[in-house]
């Protein structure tokens, strides 16, 4: 219904001068890209309203520690390698309604259903809906922006951005049917893109707590807020995705220069190595459930395109080229598939795409953005 996008994006435009001020701060910052630009909104507490389910209260949350951070790096000197052939995949195209029909819940090897962020009904929501297409369920309501949901990996609970109580988003927890919101880390800084450990006791995220942007753990039990590479000089980390076994922690950063590539670390932030050496930006990384691949996002060809490589950055490969905007790749659990949002019809809609390129499905089709999924366990 291309009248009815063109005609709701003419009816946004009011909103968007509102929102020139915060656009500059976010281009100031050089975070342009890394998901949709907040929704302004007049600075004071915002009530969270949930449906069916009261939001359990904030419990007071321990400010995060304050290190000592060194102007020159003791971390280890990540070693160059040769940048790896890129091969670039075969261009796939996909109909308005080509709605997949799996084979629930076999398909993707997890439950069936996703979860996702959509604008449908205003504002920034999260939602899940099966595989198939049915099942549509809202699961957060409030007036702020709730982004970036990320599932346990039992599956019993997801992680989100929202800020709901001052124009600094800060990080919730709620029960995977949206019961039990309940803040995490609200300090009244910018914190984000929330990625859970593998035993589901912790959190990484990035923050601006320290100035500029770099990776935090939370530990939710304690709530005690330690950050990752606390010896080496910030330089904009972001979009953290720890491996299956905890070993180690891929995420975007620009200390190598003006774009953003893709690096690894320990935990204990040794052993830092960058993956991608080009002049166009790569980020939004995801592992394999077995820990073997990362997805990510690369503008080398031109364009925002998915690609694969090897967890130690060989093997770099072109997946999806051509379909638009791609944003925050998330594996299926069985590892046959990739979930996706890309705004290759004009606005953002959910993809899933075989890990060979062979098939390209689209998972939504609304008049609204939909974006930010992650597969359900």
């Amino acid at each position: 219904m291309r009248i009815t996008r063109r005609a709701r994006r003419t009816l946004y435009g009011f909103a968007g001068l509102a929102a020139i001020g915060l656009g500059l701060a976010i281009v100031a910052t050089g975070r342009v890209g890394l998901e949709l630009a907040l929704v302004t909104q007049t600075p004071g507490a915002v009530t969270a309203e949930v449906l069916s389910t009261p939001t359990a209260p904030q419990p007071t949350l321990e400010p995060p520690a304050s290190p000592t951070l060194s102007a020159t790096s003791t971390a280890p000197r990540p070693t160059r390698t040769p940048l790896p052939t890129v091969a670039v995949g075969p261009t796939l195209t996909v109909g308005p309604t080509d709605i997949p029909t799996p084979d629930n819940p076999r398909f993707g090897g997890g439950s069936g259903r996703f979860t996702f962020v959509s604008e449908r009904d205003g504002n920034p929501e999260i939602y899940t809906l099966s595989l198939d297409g049915t099942g549509l369920t809202r699961l957060t309501y409030s007036d702020a922006d709730d982004l970036s949901p990320r599932y346990s990996p039992q599956g019993d609970q997801i992680a989100f951005r929202a800020n709901r109580d001052d124009v600094r988003p800060a990080l919730y927890v709620m029960a995977a049917d949206g019961s039990r919101q309940r803040a995490v880390v609200a300090d009244g800084h910018f914190n984000e893109f929330p990625a859970w450990w593998p035993d589901g006791t912790r959190l990484v995220f990035d923050s601006d707590a320290l100035g500029p942007f770099q990776l935090f753990v939370v530990d939710l039990a304690g709530g005690g807020v330690t950050p990752v590479l606390p010896n080496v000089e910030p330089a904009d980390d972001a979009v953290a995705a720890v491996s299956p076994d905890g070993a180690r922690i891929a995420f975007q950063s620009r200390r190598a220069g003006d774009a953003y590539q893709i690096f690894t670390v320990a935990p204990d932030g040794a052993d830092l190595v960058r993956l991608t050496f080009t002049s166009a930006r790569n980020d939004h990384p995801a592992w394999s459930p077995d820990g073997g691949t990362l997805a990510f996002v690369s503008e080398r060809l031109g364009g925002r395109d998915l690609f694969v490589m090897n967890a130690d950055g060989t093997d770099q490969r072109a997946l999806v080229v051509g379909q638009g905007e791609v944003r925050l790749p998330r594996f299926s659990p069985d590892g046959r598939w990739i979930l996706f949002s890309s705004d290759r019809d004009g606005d953002l809609d959910v993809y899933v795409v075989s890990v060979d390129g062979a098939e390209l499905r689209r998972l939504t089709d609304h008049p609204a953005d939909d974006y930010s999924p992650d597969w359900e366990p």
